[in-house]
């Protein structure tokens, strides 16, 4: 049986003694972010805490309902990154990133849903074929699409929007049009 373990200043150490570092290091980022944003105007999209070969990588990925600004995340970053030197959570070098999520990155919460509403969205399903129409609406738990088609090089839109369980969708993506 072959172990595994990930080097640290010269020292092995068990791979899973190094995750459970790595979770809780993202949980205290975690409780931090939440602190910092409150219940908004700026939302928490992802935190990544990963391991390079020489330094950690911390990736967050903010937004709003309007598009979060370069000083939002710079102001975020700095004290995010004070705040981490300061308690000493991650001792050696690391980097930090705080940024928007981009168009390539999928939706994955409410209120990005909200904020796309009438934008062409492609939804992968883990069963079946990609749709692919306007986001019209969503619940708790669906979202509703205006679905189109392409039926001889034309574009077909369905009369009626239907509804997609979030649980049988893989992914969501705005779709951009530079019609």
């Amino acid at each position: 049986m072959q172990r595994k373990f990930k080097k640290e200043e010269g020292f092995l150490i068990p791979l899973f003694v190094f995750n459970a570092w790595m979770a809780d290091i993202k949980t205290k980022i975690n409780a931090w972010i939440e602190e910092y944003i409150g219940t908004g105007p700026i939302f928490l999209v992802d935190l990544q805490v990963t391991m390079g070969a020489r330094r950690s990588l911390v990736t967050i990925l903010v937004d709003t309902m309007e598009g979060v600004t370069i000083e939002e995340c710079a102001l975020m970053s700095r004290k995010l990154g004070h705040h981490i030197e300061e308690q000493a959570w991650i001792e050696e070098a690391y980097n930090l990133e705080v940024s928007s999520p981009g168009l390539d990155f999928p939706l994955t919460h409410g209120w990005q849903f909200e904020k796309n509403a009438g934008r062409k969205v492609k939804v992968w399903l883990k069963e079946g074929d990609p749709v692919v129409g306007e986001l019209q609406g969503h619940t708790a738990d669906a979202i509703q699409v205006l679905t189109e088609k392409t039926v001889k090089h034309r574009v077909v839109v369905a009369k009626e929007p239907s509804w997609f369980p979030l649980q049988t969708i893989d992914k969501i993506k705005v779709q951009v049009s530079f019609q």
